[in-house]
């Protein structure tokens, strides 16, 4: 049987087509990926604004409300349960004025139980202090003694010696009185030693023992005192404030349960953003609206401790304070960062959240394009365009979450 011959020419035919099929796809998936992602929009979803070009105010809108210029926290002094409670809340109170009464009976314990053993002591050195000035009341007596004796047989020698130089008296009585005088000298004499000795001895232990006595009487006056810490009282006159302990609470060492606002003036109070925290500093002046009516304040003091993303800062009336000021008002305060420029300028909007204001969407007719932009500083109705964008484009302010991936939008009306 004859054997087909297959060509060698129509193999050729199938690697080239296979070739060109390659190639087709390659160039298939260029052009498609070389497409910019596209999106339709309804008019109606979206907001557009206009670039423009004029004064930029770098500055800040803050509410900022009033307090005392000084305050005096209220603290629990000895931790306890609250057994009675003697003022309210925004009642005007006196230094020294009894607020409330704590009581813990273990700590109350614990003080009867100090105040016995310092009360032994005392007793005790005072004992001892007693026997003291009896041992120094029969030292004195011996020595009265001695010196009584010494002058019977000083006496009495100088009689028998008068005698007996006479030749009247007895030898053997002016002998006796020699040796008594003697004896009776002697014996002063190791009194006097005995004396000296002792009483310096005891001056210094009656000394050392009246300065205890003295540290355990003020160590008793401590402890009175520290019972009456039980007794909470206002450390200062004013009002009353941020006070709303309840009976039967327990209140802890240190703990503080209110303030005495000294009613000596005010100062306003403004929670600001953390994003301001390096932009604030003191000295920036800024301008109170208060219905209508401005006056000038200024930053006074920063706390840089931030909570719940926010930091506060004091400002205080640089000249005049408005008329009928109460604890707890609350004012709008324009804060002036820097001075004024001539900037290019865009809305604030939704916008920024999703892109950090590094790009937003351009229109032009009924397309939008996104486009890579910088901006720099904000104020409460704009963000300054540092590059990117011109002054008369329109862009897209509003919210970009369902247009992130997208690169061109169509805009359907």
């Amino acid at each position: 049987m004859d054997t087909k011959i297959v060509k060698k020419k129509s193999k050729l035919k199938f690697v080239l087509g296979g070739l060109g099929a390659i190639a087709v796809l390659s160039l298939s998936g260029m052009y498609f990926s070389s497409q910019k992602k596209t999106y339709n929009v309804s008019a109606e979803d979206i907001q557009t604004d206009k670039v423009t070009r004029g004064k930029f105010e770098d500055m800040l809108m803050v509410n900022a409300q009033t307090q005392s210029l000084k305050s005096s926290f209220v603290n629990v002094l000895e931790g306890g349960a609250v057994k009675e409670i003697f003022a309210e809340d925004g009642q005007m109170v006196t230094k020294g004025q009894p607020i409330a009464r704590v009581y813990n009976p273990n700590t109350e314990f614990s003080y009867m139980n100090q105040e016995t053993g310092i009360m032994q002591q005392i007793s005790q050195m005072r004992s001892t202090l007693l026997e003291l000035k009896n041992q120094e009341l029969a030292q004195d007596k011996e020595l009265l003694q001695a010196q009584n004796d010494y002058n019977t047989a000083l006496q009495n020698f100088n009689l028998q010696k008068r005698l007996y130089d006479a030749e009247i008296g007895k030898k053997t009585d002016y002998d006796i009185s020699v040796q008594n005088l003697t004896y009776q000298k002697q014996r002063k004499s190791i009194v006097e030693k005995g004396y000296s000795s002792e009483k310096n001895s005891r001056s210094a232990q009656m000394s050392a023992i009246n300065t205890s006595i003295n540290q355990m009487d003020k160590s008793l006056q401590i402890l009175h005192s520290n019972k009456n810490n039980f007794l909470i009282m206002a450390p200062a006159s004013g009002r009353l404030s941020s006070f709303t302990i309840s009976v039967g609470e327990n209140l802890t060492n240190g703990q503080s349960i209110g303030k005495i606002d000294l009613m000596d003036g005010y100062k306003l109070v403004a929670k600001v953003d953390e994003y301001y925290i390096n932009k604030l500093q003191n000295g920036i002046k800024g301008v109170l609206d208060n219905n209508g009516q401005e006056d000038e304040v200024v930053i006074t003091k920063i706390l840089p401790e931030v909570k719940d993303g926010q930091f506060s800062a004091e400002l205080n009336f640089t000249d005049k304070k408005p008329e009928n000021l109460k604890i707890g008002m609350t004012f709008g305060v324009k804060l002036k960062l820097s001075a004024d420029t001539q900037s290019t300028m865009i809305p604030k909007g939704n916008f920024y959240k999703d892109t950090n204001g590094k790009w937003v969407f351009v229109v032009k007719g009924n397309k939008a394009e996104r486009r890579n932009v910088s901006l720099g500083r904000e104020n409460p109705l704009y963000y300054e365009v540092k590059s990117g964008l011109h002054e008369g484009e329109t862009v897209i302010i509003s919210d970009y979450a369902d247009l992130k991936k997208y690169e061109i939008l169509t805009i359907k009306k």
